[in-house]
């Protein structure tokens, strides 16, 4: 019996999340305070803010002439200019064959309008990174007006094997941290068009005080030799190579430049970042887990640095593109 006492449990559990205890009607609308909207409000905003008190339904406060719809988009928010302290960093990632064309439109917040619209052309097998300043100026956004205190990032390509990152930076203590929301991961977008697992921008060894460490775990349960690409972010250019065994069940885990050592690439100036791309010699999806993460020597952290987001729903599909067919074969 005891099974079934399980299940009936769990059935009641997940209708009382399904089923909330007030009716609709009776359940207020109110307004987030000034106070608590993200971005670089002007002190005097700040001080206002503090003192209001939240606002009943009916305010149209939030409701901006020029809104867009974000169900079409890909949406990056909040995000940081650097004047208090912490930085956006953006990088748009192209899995698929050839160029690819990221639209990147700045959204003020909590106005809703467009400030701009940048079109950014990604090499395949390339993931450039972008400051939320560069972004603006690509879009030609102005600085903050009429109340805004921050802005949004709307994202559009379409290409199955688009993608992007967010990550932040704190200038003060060198701290980063990996700030992706994803509706899907790049992951399971690039798994409709290839069999190949991807890092995107990997700390080469030019960024050396925050070493990239690269993690891999074989759950197959046979030794399995993995074809290991090293790709240079910007450009997406291949600087290299090689193969590498693994043990049946077996972990491990290297620096960066283990892989720069392997395939003979010493990163010269602008050479930061780096796309690793590992694929299984069989044609058929690697059997791993893989992982990358920074080290902050002076924060005595690591900082996991894997996930990336996929600007677009992932749809059924045949296999190829940059990162494992068409484009680039591996």
């Amino acid at each position: 019996m005891r099974p079934v006492t399980q299940f009936v449990f769990f059935a009641v559990v997940v209708s009382a999340l399904a089923n909330p205890v007030m009716a609709q009607t009776e359940i207020p609308t109110i307004q987030i305070p000034d106070e608590y909207a993200v971005g670089n409000a002007p002190p005097s905003v700040a001080s206002q803010s503090s003192q209001s008190s939240p606002q009943v339904e009916g305010s149209s406060v939030f409701e901006g002439a020029n809104a867009l719809n974000g169900t079409l988009y890909a949406v990056i928010a909040p995000t940081f200019d650097g004047s208090s302290v912490t930085t956006s960093f953006f990088r748009f990632v192209n899995g698929g064959s050839a160029t690819s064309t990221f639209s990147v439109t700045v959204v003020g917040s909590p106005s809703g309008d467009t400030y701009g619209t940048a079109m950014i052309d990604v090499p395949t097998r390339a993931s450039p990174q972008f400051s939320l300043s560069g972004i603006r100026d690509l879009a030609g956004a102005s600085d903050l007006v009429n109340g805004d205190n921050g802005f949004a990032l709307y994202i559009q390509n379409a290409d199955q094997g688009s993608g992007y990152q967010h990550v932040i930076f704190n200038g003060d203590n060198n701290f980063f941290e990996n700030a992706s929301i994803c509706a899907y991961t790049f992951d399971e977008a690039l798994s409709t068009i290839s069999n190949s697992k991807v890092l995107t921008n990997v700390h080469t060894s030019r960024l050396g005080p925050w070493p990239s460490q690269i993690e891999i775990h074989n759950f197959f349960n046979a030794p399995v030799t993995y074809l290991v690409s090293v790709v240079e972010a910007v450009t997406g250019t291949v600087m290299g190579q090689v193969n590498v065994d693994t043990a049946a069940n077996a972990s491990f885990s290297m620096p960066f430049t283990f892989f720069e050592d392997s395939v003979g690439w010493t990163p010269v100036a602008g050479e930061n970042h780096a796309n690793l791309v590992v694929s299984d010699s069989t044609g058929g999806s690697p059997n791993i887990v893989l992982g990358h993460s920074i080290l902050n020597d002076e924060l005595a952290a690591t900082i996991n640095m894997s996930a990336a987001c996929a600007v677009n729903e992932p749809a059924e599909g045949g296999l190829g593109g940059g990162f494992g067919g068409g484009g680039f074969s591996y």
